[in-house]
């Protein structure tokens, strides 16, 4: 007589495997964005992703039939934190060192005790399997999951906030971090509580809800991190009345256009003429949707209009600098990519032509 159960789902299991579809999709949206300081995480929610569905197949039953991602969630766990952190790095700015590879040796090692146990899967087939004493002990990834959780902290919270912008960013990465915590505990009160024997199916799928509410909320912000940094969804999150809402924009619009205005002043980007919103938004760390409104809203004009007024002050340096320059050189030098442009641009700032206002300069 056959006593083993029958694979089945029920409502939870079903609700389940719904967040690791949702998982998936926040993933591939996050992939295919053009922000790549967002990969990072996209990679950890698929993570989260790959560990909840085995969840799904342990508590269905399905284990039985599927039994091949073994310890592949193990090693989703020992990607966490790296990737959590490398995201940080890259939201503040910081150096990323050439070995940062390090970082995913225990989850190397997971993986190779992983490959091992999936040979053995092979007919007629027995290698032995490394590091099982590692790979399989839970606390260790409790205690990996706490070192990075302290480093993204200590990333942070050394770094002073001196302007709104900065404090802004400063709480968008508290409630990463929080919500990395949330899950961290939830992992650790599932084999603490085990132990008691008031412990049951009901309390494992609660622990399972705390993590899967934590990491696809994460998904959620990251998705809206342009409106995040353009201080209209944090500022509807953290701050009490409306009216402060818009002044706390309109401070905020005014310190991202300083930011603006000092970086075209030392760095001259507009002198290449290649140049696109979407390069000037990357150097800025903006978003282009940020860096367009920023633009429009500060200097009542649209991107091409100001990186051209840029162009043409730097072309009115030149003439009066330099007059044994050609024209041609000084239009090129200056970002324009040819003559016609260039004129028509000159003409309607300065109501002359180049050549007419270098030769008044030399005159007077």
């Amino acid at each position: 007589m056959n006593l083993q159960a029958t694979p089945s789902f029920d409502s939870w299991t079903s609700l389940f495997l719904l967040a690791v579809a949702m998982g998936l999709f926040l993933f591939f949206s996050l992939l295919f964005s053009k922000n790549r300081k967002s990969f990072p995480i996209a990679f950890l929610i698929l993570a989260f992703s790959i560990i909840l569905f085995q969840y799904v197949l342990f508590w269905t039953k399905y284990m039985i039939i599927f039994p091949y991602l073994g310890l592949l969630p193990h090693v989703c766990y020992y990607t966490i934190g790296p990737l959590l952190y490398l995201y940080f790095l890259h939201l503040f700015k910081k150096e990323v060192s050439f070995n940062y590879a390090v970082h995913f040796l225990p989850a190397f090692l997971v993986f190779v005790t992983y490959v091992a146990m999936l040979i053995n899967y092979l007919p007629n087939t027995t290698v032995k399997v490394p590091w099982v004493w590692f790979s399989t002990n839970p606390w260790f990834i409790a205690i990996h999951l706490t070192i990075y959780i302290f480093l993204c902290w200590f990333l942070f919270q050394r770094k002073k906030a001196n302007n709104t912008f900065e404090r802004l960013r400063k709480r968008w990465s508290t409630t990463l971090l929080v919500l990395l915590s949330t899950f961290t505990l939830a992992y650790l009160s599932y084999y603490i509580l085990v132990q008691f024997p008031f412990f049951n199916s009901q309390w494992d799928y609660m622990i399972s809800i705390t993590m899967s509410v934590s990491i696809y909320t994460i998904g959620f912000f990251v998705i809206k991190q342009p409106q995040v940094f353009d201080g209209e969804f944090f500022s509807q999150l953290f701050l009490p009345s409306e009216d402060y809402d818009a002044s706390f924009e309109e401070s905020l619009m005014n310190e991202f256009y300083l930011k603006l205005t000092r970086y075209m002043e030392t760095e001259k980007p507009f002198v290449d003429n290649e140049l696109r919103l979407v390069n000037l938004a990357d150097s800025l760390g903006f978003s282009t949707h940020l860096l367009s409104k920023v633009i429009n809203k500060k200097s009542g004009k649209n991107f091409n209009q100001f990186v051209n007024d840029y162009r043409l002050q730097e072309a009115k340096r030149l003439l009066l600098e330099n007059p044994n320059y050609s024209i041609k050189s000084i239009y090129f030098d200056v970002g324009f990519n040819n003559k016609a442009t260039f004129y028509q641009a000159f003409k309607k700032e300065f109501h002359c032509t180049p050549s007419q206002f270098r030769d008044a300069s030399v005159s007077s």
